[in-house]
Protein backbone atom coordinates (compact mmCIF):
# COMPACT_ATOMS: atom_id res chain seq x y z
CA UNK A 1 0.00 0.00 0.00
CA UNK A 2 3.10 2.47 0.82
CA UNK A 3 3.44 2.19 -3.17
CA UNK A 4 0.56 3.14 -4.20
CA UNK A 5 0.71 6.02 -1.70
CA UNK A 6 3.29 6.93 -2.72
CA UNK A 7 2.49 6.49 -6.44
CA UNK A 8 -0.43 8.99 -5.30
CA UNK A 9 1.78 11.67 -3.72
CA UNK A 10 4.01 11.39 -7.11
CA UNK A 11 0.56 11.93 -9.14
CA UNK A 12 -0.28 15.51 -7.01
CA UNK A 13 -3.08 14.39 -4.95
CA UNK A 14 -5.77 16.68 -5.98
CA UNK A 15 -5.04 16.72 -9.86
CA UNK A 16 -5.23 12.66 -9.69
CA UNK A 17 -8.47 12.70 -7.53
CA UNK A 18 -9.63 15.27 -10.30
CA UNK A 19 -8.71 12.65 -13.14
CA UNK A 20 -10.34 10.23 -11.08
CA UNK A 21 -13.42 11.62 -10.61
CA UNK A 22 -13.91 12.42 -14.39
CA UNK A 23 -13.29 8.53 -14.85
CA UNK A 24 -15.93 6.97 -17.13
CA UNK A 25 -16.93 4.09 -14.31
CA UNK A 26 -19.08 2.80 -16.98
CA UNK A 27 -16.13 1.34 -19.15
CA UNK A 28 -14.95 -0.63 -15.95
CA UNK A 29 -17.25 -3.77 -16.57
CA UNK A 30 -15.57 -3.63 -20.28
CA UNK A 31 -11.85 -3.41 -18.72
CA UNK A 32 -12.99 -6.44 -16.62
CA UNK A 33 -13.90 -8.05 -19.29
CA UNK A 34 -11.28 -8.16 -21.06
CA UNK A 35 -9.24 -9.02 -18.23
CA UNK A 36 -11.34 -11.96 -18.14
CA UNK A 37 -10.36 -12.90 -21.45
CA UNK A 38 -6.53 -12.85 -20.34
CA UNK A 39 -7.40 -15.39 -17.63
CA UNK A 40 -9.63 -17.75 -19.57
CA UNK A 41 -6.29 -18.39 -21.88
CA UNK A 42 -4.22 -18.71 -19.27
CA UNK A 43 -6.66 -21.31 -17.58
CA UNK A 44 -6.73 -23.07 -20.93
CA UNK A 45 -2.73 -23.12 -21.01
CA UNK A 46 -3.04 -24.64 -17.54
CA UNK A 47 -5.53 -27.29 -18.77
CA UNK A 48 -4.08 -28.49 -21.55
CA UNK A 49 -0.63 -28.39 -19.55
CA UNK A 50 -1.85 -30.93 -17.04
CA UNK A 51 -3.36 -32.96 -19.52
CA UNK A 52 -0.14 -33.06 -21.74
CA UNK A 53 1.93 -34.31 -18.56
CA UNK A 54 -1.20 -37.09 -17.82
CA UNK A 55 -1.44 -34.99 -14.42
CA UNK A 56 -4.65 -37.06 -13.45
CA UNK A 57 -6.47 -33.86 -12.75
CA UNK A 58 -10.05 -32.72 -15.02
CA UNK A 59 -10.86 -29.86 -16.05
CA UNK A 60 -13.03 -28.83 -13.43
CA UNK A 61 -10.34 -29.57 -10.77
CA UNK A 62 -7.33 -27.50 -13.05
CA UNK A 63 -10.03 -24.24 -12.95
CA UNK A 64 -10.44 -24.65 -9.25
CA UNK A 65 -6.24 -24.86 -8.62
CA UNK A 66 -6.01 -22.07 -11.19
CA UNK A 67 -8.56 -19.90 -8.93
CA UNK A 68 -6.74 -20.50 -5.73
CA UNK A 69 -3.34 -20.03 -7.24
CA UNK A 70 -3.87 -16.48 -8.60
CA UNK A 71 -3.98 -15.51 -5.09
CA UNK A 72 -0.10 -16.52 -5.27
CA UNK A 73 0.59 -13.59 -7.81
CA UNK A 74 1.62 -11.22 -5.01
CA UNK A 75 4.88 -13.19 -3.67
CA UNK A 76 8.10 -12.39 -5.14
CA UNK A 77 8.94 -14.02 -8.65
CA UNK A 78 5.12 -15.47 -8.56
CA UNK A 79 7.22 -18.21 -6.84
CA UNK A 80 4.04 -19.45 -4.81
CA UNK A 81 2.14 -20.30 -7.62
CA UNK A 82 4.18 -23.45 -7.48
CA UNK A 83 1.34 -24.27 -4.92
CA UNK A 84 -0.92 -25.13 -7.61
CA UNK A 85 1.03 -28.37 -8.09
CA UNK A 86 1.31 -29.41 -4.41
CA UNK A 87 -2.52 -29.52 -4.68
CA UNK A 88 -2.55 -31.37 -8.33
CA UNK A 89 -0.58 -33.77 -5.71
CA UNK A 90 -3.19 -33.77 -3.41
CA UNK A 91 -5.70 -34.13 -5.11
CA UNK A 92 -4.46 -36.96 -7.75
CA UNK A 93 -1.00 -38.40 -6.16
CA UNK A 94 0.86 -36.89 -9.03
CA UNK A 95 4.46 -35.80 -8.02
CA UNK A 96 5.37 -32.24 -7.65
CA UNK A 97 8.14 -32.55 -10.31
CA UNK A 98 5.87 -33.63 -12.77
CA UNK A 99 3.66 -30.33 -12.79
CA UNK A 100 6.23 -27.56 -11.31
CA UNK A 101 7.78 -27.62 -15.14
CA UNK A 102 3.72 -26.49 -16.01
CA UNK A 103 4.12 -23.63 -13.63
CA UNK A 104 7.40 -22.21 -15.31
CA UNK A 105 6.47 -23.17 -18.64
CA UNK A 106 3.28 -20.50 -18.14
CA UNK A 107 5.39 -17.97 -17.19
CA UNK A 108 7.86 -18.58 -19.77
CA UNK A 109 5.54 -18.25 -22.59
CA UNK A 110 3.76 -15.45 -21.19
CA UNK A 111 7.21 -13.88 -21.16
CA UNK A 112 7.41 -14.70 -24.89
CA UNK A 113 4.08 -13.81 -25.86
CA UNK A 114 5.04 -10.20 -24.05
CA UNK A 115 8.23 -9.81 -25.57
CA UNK A 116 6.24 -10.58 -29.37
CA UNK A 117 4.28 -7.73 -28.32
CA UNK A 118 6.56 -5.79 -27.42
CA UNK A 119 8.83 -5.69 -30.64
CA UNK A 120 7.04 -3.51 -32.85
CA UNK A 121 7.70 -0.65 -29.71
CA UNK A 122 11.00 -1.64 -29.59
CA UNK A 123 11.58 -1.15 -32.79
CA UNK A 124 9.92 2.42 -32.92
CA UNK A 125 10.86 4.39 -30.19
CA UNK A 126 14.17 5.24 -28.29
CA UNK A 127 14.15 3.67 -25.38
CA UNK A 128 17.81 1.76 -24.96
CA UNK A 129 17.64 0.64 -21.46
CA UNK A 130 14.31 -1.55 -22.10
CA UNK A 131 15.81 -2.72 -25.34
CA UNK A 132 18.51 -3.89 -23.41
CA UNK A 133 16.06 -5.41 -21.09
CA UNK A 134 14.01 -7.26 -23.09
CA UNK A 135 16.96 -8.82 -25.23
CA UNK A 136 18.55 -10.30 -22.14
CA UNK A 137 15.43 -11.68 -21.18
CA UNK A 138 15.03 -13.25 -24.50
CA UNK A 139 18.35 -14.59 -24.65
CA UNK A 140 17.68 -16.57 -21.22
CA UNK A 141 14.61 -17.60 -22.07
CA UNK A 142 15.69 -18.82 -25.04
CA UNK A 143 19.19 -20.69 -23.67
CA UNK A 144 17.12 -22.36 -21.57
CA UNK A 145 14.30 -23.43 -24.31
CA UNK A 146 17.16 -24.41 -26.49
CA UNK A 147 18.74 -26.39 -23.63
CA UNK A 148 15.57 -28.74 -22.64
CA UNK A 149 15.51 -29.37 -26.80
CA UNK A 150 19.10 -30.68 -27.14
CA UNK A 151 18.20 -34.03 -25.31
CA UNK A 152 22.22 -35.32 -25.17
CA UNK A 153 23.09 -31.61 -23.64
CA UNK A 154 20.34 -32.59 -21.02
CA UNK A 155 21.98 -35.83 -20.68
CA UNK A 156 25.60 -34.42 -19.91
CA UNK A 157 23.73 -31.66 -17.33
CA UNK A 158 21.86 -34.25 -15.47
CA UNK A 159 24.87 -37.10 -15.36
CA UNK A 160 26.71 -34.19 -13.73
CA UNK A 161 23.96 -33.23 -10.86
CA UNK A 162 23.97 -37.32 -9.83
CA UNK A 163 27.41 -37.29 -9.08
CA UNK A 164 26.91 -34.10 -6.53
CA UNK A 165 26.43 -35.29 -3.04
CA UNK A 166 23.44 -33.81 -2.04
CA UNK A 167 21.77 -33.97 -5.32
CA UNK A 168 22.40 -37.62 -6.33
CA UNK A 169 20.11 -39.18 -4.41
CA UNK A 170 17.13 -37.10 -5.62
CA UNK A 171 18.39 -37.01 -9.15
CA UNK A 172 14.99 -38.73 -10.03
CA UNK A 173 13.73 -35.99 -9.34
CA UNK A 174 15.67 -33.86 -11.85
CA UNK A 175 14.67 -36.30 -14.61
CA UNK A 176 11.27 -36.64 -14.01
CA UNK A 177 10.91 -32.77 -14.07
CA UNK A 178 13.40 -32.63 -17.14
CA UNK A 179 10.78 -34.95 -18.86
CA UNK A 180 7.91 -32.64 -18.12
CA UNK A 181 9.51 -29.94 -19.13
CA UNK A 182 10.88 -31.42 -22.90
CA UNK A 183 7.21 -32.62 -22.94
CA UNK A 184 5.70 -28.65 -22.46
CA UNK A 185 8.34 -27.15 -24.54
CA UNK A 186 8.71 -29.32 -27.94
CA UNK A 187 8.16 -26.94 -31.04
CA UNK A 188 4.13 -27.80 -31.01
CA UNK A 189 3.37 -27.58 -27.91
CA UNK A 190 5.33 -24.28 -27.20
CA UNK A 191 3.62 -22.76 -30.45
CA UNK A 192 0.14 -23.44 -28.99
CA UNK A 193 0.89 -21.80 -25.56
CA UNK A 194 2.52 -18.86 -27.33
CA UNK A 195 -0.17 -18.19 -29.38
CA UNK A 196 -2.84 -18.40 -26.81
CA UNK A 197 -0.12 -16.00 -24.61
CA UNK A 198 -0.36 -13.74 -27.27
CA UNK A 199 -4.26 -13.49 -27.81
CA UNK A 200 -4.63 -13.22 -23.36
CA UNK A 201 -1.94 -10.26 -23.41
CA UNK A 202 -3.41 -8.73 -26.05
CA UNK A 203 -6.38 -8.34 -24.50
CA UNK A 204 -5.32 -7.27 -21.27
CA UNK A 205 -3.42 -4.49 -23.65
CA UNK A 206 -6.79 -3.41 -24.42
CA UNK A 207 -8.57 -3.04 -21.50
CA UNK A 208 -5.35 -0.48 -20.17
CA UNK A 209 -5.66 1.01 -23.39
CA UNK A 210 -9.33 1.28 -22.64
CA UNK A 211 -8.66 2.92 -19.14
CA UNK A 212 -6.36 5.08 -20.62
CA UNK A 213 -9.03 6.67 -22.78
CA UNK A 214 -10.85 7.09 -19.77
CA UNK A 215 -8.17 9.36 -18.71
CA UNK A 216 -7.86 11.47 -21.60
CA UNK A 217 -5.52 10.00 -23.88
CA UNK A 218 -6.73 10.37 -27.83
CA UNK A 219 -8.69 7.01 -28.77
CA UNK A 220 -7.38 5.42 -31.83
CA UNK A 221 -5.53 2.69 -33.18
CA UNK A 222 -1.95 3.98 -32.79
CA UNK A 223 -3.16 4.26 -29.20
CA UNK A 224 -4.17 0.85 -29.07
CA UNK A 225 -0.65 -0.40 -30.18
CA UNK A 226 1.28 1.89 -27.82
CA UNK A 227 -1.09 0.58 -24.78
CA UNK A 228 0.04 -3.10 -25.59
CA UNK A 229 2.91 -1.91 -25.58
CA UNK A 230 3.48 0.01 -23.04
CA UNK A 231 1.42 -2.99 -21.26
CA UNK A 232 3.78 -5.80 -21.89
CA UNK A 233 7.35 -4.02 -21.66
CA UNK A 234 6.02 -2.95 -17.96
CA UNK A 235 4.92 -6.23 -17.16
CA UNK A 236 8.43 -8.13 -18.14
CA UNK A 237 10.51 -4.86 -16.53
CA UNK A 238 7.97 -6.03 -13.41
CA UNK A 239 8.54 -9.64 -13.26
CA UNK A 240 12.27 -8.88 -14.02
CA UNK A 241 12.64 -6.59 -10.92
CA UNK A 242 10.67 -9.57 -8.83
CA UNK A 243 8.84 -8.10 -6.03
CA UNK A 244 5.65 -9.42 -5.44
CA UNK A 245 3.00 -9.36 -8.04
CA UNK A 246 5.78 -7.17 -10.35
CA UNK A 247 5.15 -4.26 -7.80
CA UNK A 248 6.75 -1.14 -8.50
CA UNK A 249 8.48 -1.92 -11.35
CA UNK A 250 4.89 -2.24 -13.64
CA UNK A 251 3.90 0.82 -11.82
CA UNK A 252 6.77 2.71 -12.49
CA UNK A 253 6.93 1.42 -16.54
CA UNK A 254 3.28 2.29 -16.71
CA UNK A 255 3.29 5.88 -15.02
CA UNK A 256 6.32 7.00 -17.18
CA UNK A 257 6.01 5.37 -20.96
CA UNK A 258 2.48 6.87 -20.21
CA UNK A 259 3.97 10.25 -19.93
CA UNK A 260 6.82 9.61 -22.44
CA UNK A 261 4.69 7.58 -25.38
CA UNK A 262 1.56 9.17 -24.85
CA UNK A 263 2.08 12.83 -24.10
CA UNK A 264 -0.06 12.22 -20.54
CA UNK A 265 0.19 14.38 -17.87
CA UNK A 266 1.68 13.13 -14.52
CA UNK A 267 -1.62 12.91 -12.92
CA UNK A 268 -3.24 10.94 -15.95
CA UNK A 269 -0.36 8.55 -16.22
CA UNK A 270 -0.46 7.86 -12.91
CA UNK A 271 -4.70 7.34 -12.51
CA UNK A 272 -4.35 5.09 -15.48
CA UNK A 273 -1.37 3.05 -13.73
CA UNK A 274 -3.73 2.72 -11.03
CA UNK A 275 -6.55 1.63 -12.20
CA UNK A 276 -4.94 -0.67 -14.97
CA UNK A 277 -3.43 -2.85 -11.88
CA UNK A 278 -6.50 -2.67 -10.10
CA UNK A 279 -8.44 -4.12 -13.20
CA UNK A 280 -5.40 -6.69 -13.95
CA UNK A 281 -3.83 -7.75 -10.18
CA UNK A 282 -5.82 -6.73 -7.66
CA UNK A 283 -9.01 -8.05 -9.62
CA UNK A 284 -7.08 -11.22 -10.17
CA UNK A 285 -6.32 -11.64 -6.48
CA UNK A 286 -9.61 -10.96 -5.51
CA UNK A 287 -10.80 -13.50 -7.91
CA UNK A 288 -7.91 -15.75 -6.12
CA UNK A 289 -9.79 -15.58 -2.47
CA UNK A 290 -13.48 -16.09 -3.73
CA UNK A 291 -12.37 -19.54 -5.20
CA UNK A 292 -9.75 -19.43 -1.45
CA UNK A 293 -13.19 -19.34 0.36
CA UNK A 294 -15.30 -21.48 -2.22
CA UNK A 295 -12.79 -24.32 -1.90
CA UNK A 296 -10.56 -24.30 1.28
CA UNK A 297 -10.21 -28.17 1.11
CA UNK A 298 -8.29 -28.11 -1.82
CA UNK A 299 -5.59 -26.67 0.65
CA UNK A 300 -5.90 -29.22 2.98
CA UNK A 301 -6.05 -31.93 0.28
CA UNK A 302 -9.63 -33.11 0.55
CA UNK A 303 -11.39 -33.85 -2.11
CA UNK A 304 -15.22 -32.98 -2.55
Amino acid sequence: MALYLALAVYGDLDALRSVLGAFPWRILPLVLGLTLVNYAGRLLKWILYLRWLDAGVGARDAARIFGLGMTMVLTPGKAGELLKSWMVKRLSGTPISRTAPAVVAERLTDGLAMLILSVLGLLAFDLPELRTTALVVLALMLAGIVAVWIQPLADWGLGLAERLPVVGPRAHLLHELYRSSYVLLRPPALLTAVGIGLVSWTCEGLAYYLVLTGVGAEAGLATAGKAIFIFSISTIVGAVVATPGGLGGTEGGLVSLGMRLLGLAKPSATAAALLARLATLWFGVALGLVCMSLWPELLAGAED
